[in-house]
């Protein structure tokens, strides 16, 4: 507060200076002596004076910007710490209430309200709002599996893959590591970073746990396919298909890895199982055409 009122009174003085010597200049301008040389002289140096004297106070009042500038990161800086503090205290306040839950239902209650709303908070893009009220789920209950698995998701979605990748770690040891949607979400996020050898040992593990999962499945036959392993990715899809026999999705990954193939006929087979499912399907024409030509 004193060093903004210090500028303040600065900047004044420095226009009452400057307005006094530029009223005496007026003043000599008035008068008409404009054909007498020694005037002449006399202005001239006047004008050189008053150029000086402006340049002078602007230097001036450069200076005191620098050394006002520490000071206003300061009075920034503070006030950003006090925010900081005021939200502490809120979150505080907020936990305390929490720890006042008598049972069990109640706590289990209070965490499935703060996911939903971190969940609206995900829906909206806004990560940071729903990273701090999944910390608040976690500071009613420290090992629920619901609130981790959901704040692994968020740093996803900030692409924060190191913090996810620890968050899931400790997931495994919370679930005995019998979870194979820690192990999904691992091989997502190696997948993501370009870890295709590391996605594909935790698709596995995922699928070794739940083997009809034709998500699971679908995923690694993907991963199969970048490492360009045909062979693997179509054996893996189509035990993805019987575990879902009529999707779409699937199907769609037969017909282009039977095209890769150059399998006409496999390409064929399933792009009739395509039509008998989803006759509406968009990619049929352009299906039918790639096939034509291998």
């Amino acid at each position: 507060m004193f060093d903004t009122f210090l500028l303040v009174l600065i900047i004044l003085s420095l226009v009452f200076i400057i307005l006094k010597i530029v009223g005496k200049f007026s003043r000599l301008i008035n008068i008409n002596v404009d054909n007498l040389p020694e005037v002449k002289i006399q202005r001239q140096k006047e004008a050189i004076l008053k150029s000086r004297l402006e340049r002078s106070w602007l230097g001036i009042f450069d200076k005191f910007k620098v050394l006002l500038k520490p000071a206003k990161g300061k009075l920034k800086s503070g006030l950003k710490q006090y925010y900081k503090k005021l939200k502490n205290i809120e979150k505080d306040i907020r936990l305390r209430g929490f720890e006042k839950l008598s049972s069990s239902v109640d706590r289990s209650q209070a965490i499935d309200e703060i996911l939903t709303t971190a969940k609206q908070h995900i829906n909206n893009e806004e990560y940071n709002q729903a990273e701090e009220t999944i910390l608040d789920a976690i500071g009613i209950e420290q090992h629920s599996i619901d609130a981790y698995k959901l704040l692994a998701e968020v740093y996803r979605l900030k692409k924060e893959y190191s913090q996810a990748k620890e968050t899931l770690e400790y997931l495994l040891k919370l679930t005995h590591t019998e979870d194979p949607d820690v192990y999904y979400s691992l091989a997502d996020i190696a997948k993501e970073r370009g870890n295709l050898k590391q996605a594909e040992e935790d698709y596995i593990k995922s699928i070794s746990l739940s083997d009809d999962n034709y998500l699971y499945l679908l995923s690694l036959a993907e991963v199969y396919t970048d490492l360009e392993e045909e062979e693997k990715a179509l054996e893996t899809a189509q035990k993805a298909l019987l575990s879902a026999p009529n999707n779409p999705k699937i199907l769609d990954f037969l017909i282009n890895i039977s095209i890769i193939m150059s399998d006409k006929e496999l390409a064929f087979d399933y792009l009739d199982k395509l039509k008998e499912v989803n006759p509406e399907n968009q990619k049929i024409a352009n299906f039918i055409e790639r096939i034509d030509n291998l």
